[in-house]
Order: structure tokens, then sequence, then C-alpha cells
């Protein structure tokens, strides 16, 4: 096939300006894709075009909003060099999937494969786990500040308030230096210690969860350390917890941030 064709097309967020990604589940998806090595280019999607651009291309919800409705979000990578159409994955950890499969057919010597052996429940198992952790204690707190694109932030900002519940977006704001945020950066930090920064019992070796071989699960945090990065005011906070824990692997993995 020619190299031009072969390149994929990944679908990511747009913030801005500048464009830049932030969200969670593409930061995942990215990182697997530089990982990889594979080649691709970003199509940048405007936040309330979302939906319409998973209905358009046929893709459905991987996931619900809390009231049921479906949730119909990015990324999604389309993928030209398999079969005659070519193929369109949905869900960050099934791209996920689908890269590690490409790259355990076509082995890249001395890169390390993104699931190691027999590990693939245990991947599943734990990037909800994380999702959790992060959804119910770093969201409230950094989702006021995500870097919405003017141009279009009125309407995402009102979306976001329905899904949430509130009739105003300004109520979904934790002032910085409140009582009630100090509060809830401390329950982040022990929410972090007990619920992960304990897995990491190899720190001695490296930064990644299995000392100095990264391997998915890193990647699945480094998504989400990307989203705190880009929008939490207290990052550099969050960057010293636990010994520095979160600021050596978000350092780290700076290996496979490029954006194509």
């Amino acid at each position: 096939m020619d190299a031009q064709k072969s390149i994929m097309t990944f679908y990511d967020i747009a913030s801005g300006p500048p464009v830049r990604p932030y969200a969670p589940n593409p930061w995942k998806a990215r990182y697997a894709l530089n990982f990889t090595n594979t080649p691709y280019c970003t199509t940048w999607i405007p936040l309330p075009d979302v939906a319409a651009t998973r209905k358009k291309l046929g893709i459905p919800a991987c996931r619900k909003h809390a009231d049921g409705t479906d949730f119909l979000t990015l990324p999604i990578l389309y993928d030209p060099t398999t079969r005659q159409e070519g193929t369109f994955v949905g869900d960050s950890f099934d791209i996920a999937i689908h890269l590690h499969n490409k790259q355990h057919s076509s082995p890249d010597g001395g890169r390390p494969p993104l699931f190691p052996p027999n590990s693939l429940a245990l991947h599943r198992t734990f990037n909800a786990h994380v999702d959790a952790l992060f959804t119910l204690n770093g969201v409230v707190l950094a989702g006021y500040y995500m870097p919405l694109d003017p141009a279009t932030a009125d309407a995402s900002r009102a979306e976001y308030a329905r899904l949430a519940g509130v009739s105003r977006w300004e109520d979904l704001e934790i002032p910085p230096g409140s009582e009630q945020r100090k509060e809830m950066l401390a329950a982040f930090e022990a929410a972090l210690g007990s619920g992960l920064a304990a897995w990491f019992v190899r720190r001695d070796e490296g930064p990644f969860l299995e000392g100095g071989t990264p391997m998915y699960a890193d990647l699945i945090v480094g998504g989400w350390l990307q989203m705190m990065r880009n929008c939490l005011p207290e990052w550099e906070q969050l960057r010293g917890w636990h010994g520095g824990l979160w600021g050596r692997l978000h350092d780290a993995l700076e290996e496979w941030a490029q954006v194509s």
C-alpha cells in the first residue's frame, strides 16, 4: 500500500486557540499511537460537533451519561490498512488493542508491547479503576478550567451544565484557594495515594508501574495526567504528590506525547 494511504486518521477534540489535546481518553489513544510508532494525522473536531461526527461515521456510543443517554464522544481512529473500506475504532481501549495487534503482527525490535502477555483483562479492569478514581476526584476540580474554544464555548458550557444538573456553568466552579477546594484537593491526593500510588512498587527502577518498562497501564494514567496538566490550576502541586511520582511519570511519557 502507498505510504500516504496507510496513514491513520485520529479524531480528537479541538480546544483552543491554540488547538491542543486535553481530554484523557483521546490522550490514552494518542500515547498508544506514538508508542507503537504508528503513522497518523489528527482531525480536530469542535466539541459541539463531536456527537454529529460520530453519528455521521456510523460509530455507536461506547458509554452512557448518568441519565442513561448515549455519550457520543472521542477518540475515533480510522485505519485504512484493514479491509477494503478500512476500519473505524471508537473507544480508547479498543484503539489500544487494535494497535497492539498490528504491532504484534509487525514487531518493532526492542520496543515493548503495549500489553504484556496475558494482561488484557487486567488492563481493562485497571482502566475502569483509574477512570473512576479521576472522574470522582479530579474532574470536579479540573473540568471548569477546560481550554474550550471561545468560538463554541458558550454552547459547550451550556451542555455541560445540563448534564451536571445545574442551571448555570458558573455553579460548577470551586474557587481556587477556597476551603472547599482545599478539602477536595486533600481528598484527591489521598485517593490517588491509596488507590493508585501504592501500586507503583518498583519506583527505584523507574517511573512506570513495572519500574523501567512502560506498558498501556502507564498510558492510561498518563492520559488523565494530561487532563490535569491542561485543566487543573494546582497541576504543579499534583506533580509533587506522593514523592513526585506523578510528575516523574508525566515527564517520562513525554517521549510519546507528540501531536501529529
